[in-house]
């Protein structure tokens, strides 16, 4: 048994380390990917605030006016900070169906736009995710890089598929540095003063004892992201899972570009509908013409963008639904707990230093697992000289025999 678990500890270990190694070290820089893209590009997240912003109206014409032919599909109001931008997420669809919906590209391309909501000034745009080291583009580069490779839906598949292998991984970890309860502290213990392969098998096996409560969130979550349709599903098994997506269409054959209803009409039935909460943001679904306004409550995980929905029908203006998250399921705040809980912003300052130093920790169990191995395949590869040593000489006579029969053998073929 324990034999079949570390061969499978090895290879799965293998198979997952280049994934797991970009993802720890990419990691530690999307920790605080926010911080430091606003330090970097501050000239277009920072503005001197004036007296009154503008409307919505107003505003994302002026966005779209950067990018011809596409559309504002998201915008992020940022309206908890008086001196800070507004961003304008906007999309083209790449290609259309039999019913002339719209299908946005599985690879996520959309550009942001910067606008100061108080002159309508445009500060600045970029295209999210291209590769580029400058600092306008080296954040979402970085980010981009983590989930998906720059392959697209198969590279979000792929490290999805790493990641639920790294999960069942580590269950056999555990297992191998347990041989027995007697010798527990063994397994959390370093050898600081032995150094050499000692110290380093304790810097893999101890060190992923110490963080394995992190280590298993890590896994479970990116499963989540990449794998997010059969992660719902398998947890629907457990716990009824509640649709956020509003269900109601509203016209399958209007036009994408067609004008839509008020964007501040939705916004201001939303708060009326909660007024309790705050708006942190407002999407645009062009394929089921809907405004989705984003509430964000105390009750939330994290206070970036807002976990209450309300739905308003694009075309017309009208309510369509209202998703409460105070009415979700235990299935539902499980999977909410996934993406604040891989970023550490669950927690704040706090939860975000401890996935960066997670990231750390992880890179340096990646190094030493791989020195484990090329250790004992080295160890192996000179046991051979030994193994041959030790056959009986008959058996090396019919060797020998067969070696000198195969360029006979050959030269007749």
């Amino acid at each position: 048994m324990r034999k079949a678990i570390v061969f499978l500890h090895r290879w799965v270990g293998l198979a997952v380390l280049l994934f797991i190694a970009v993802a720890a070290i990419t990691g530690v820089i999307i920790a605080f990917d926010k911080e430091l893209d606003h330090t970097l590009n501050d000239d277009w997240f920072y503005i001197q605030p004036g007296e009154q912003k503008m409307a919505m109206d107003q505003l994302v014409p002026i966005a779209e006016e950067v990018y011809p032919g596409k559309r504002v599909t998201f915008v992020r109001t940022n309206n908890e900070s008086a001196d800070r931008s507004m961003e304008f997420y906007l999309r083209t669809p790449a290609t259309k169906n039999a019913e002339d919906k719209s299908i946005f590209d599985s690879e996520g391309k959309y550009h942001t736009v910067f606008v100061n909501p108080y002159s309508g000034k445009v500060l600045g745009s970029r295209e999210n995710g291209v590769f580029g080291v400058d600092k306008r583009h080296i954040i979402p580069m970085i980010v981009k890089l983590h989930y998906t490779w720059y392959a697209g839906a198969f590279g979000k598949w792929v490290i999805g598929i790493a990641a639920l292998l790294w999960l069942l991984d580590h269950f056999g970890a555990v297992y191998i540095s347990f041989p027995n309860l007697k010798n527990w502290r063994k397994s959390f213990q370093f050898r600081w003063r032995t150094g050499g392969y000692k110290l380093n098998f304790d810097m893999h096996r101890s060190g992923s004892m110490w963080i394995l409560p992190v280590l298993l969130a890590l896994s479970l979550s990116s499963v989540y992201l990449n794998l997010n349709d059969q992660f719902k599903w398998v947890v629907n098994k457990f716990s009824p899972v509640t649709k956020t997506e509003c269900a109601c269409h509203v016209d399958p054959k209007a036009n994408w570009i067609d004008k839509t209803a008020s964007w501040d009409e939705a916004i201001k039935l939303a708060q009326q509908t909660r007024p309790d909460l705050t708006v942190g943001s407002i999407s645009f679904l062009p394929d089921t013409r809907k405004f989705i306004v984003s509430l964000k409550g105390e009750n939330d995980l994290t206070k970036e963008v807002g976990m209450t929905k309300v739905y308003v029908n694009a075309i017309t203006g009208d309510l369509l639904h209202v998703h409460d998250r105070n009415l979700e399921t235990a299935g539902d705040t499980f999977n909410a707990w996934q993406l604040p809980l891989h970023s550490g912003r669950v927690f704040g300052i706090v939860g975000q230093i401890i996935i960066l130093l997670s990231g750390i920790v992880i890179t340096i169990i990646c190094v030493t697992g791989f020195i484990i191995y090329l250790k004992k395949l080295r160890a192996r590869e000179a046991a051979n000289p030994k193994e041959i040593a030790s056959t009986k000489p008959e058996t090396i006579g019919v060797l020998a025999l067969l070696g000198r029969l195969k360029p006979l053998l050959r030269s007749r073929t």
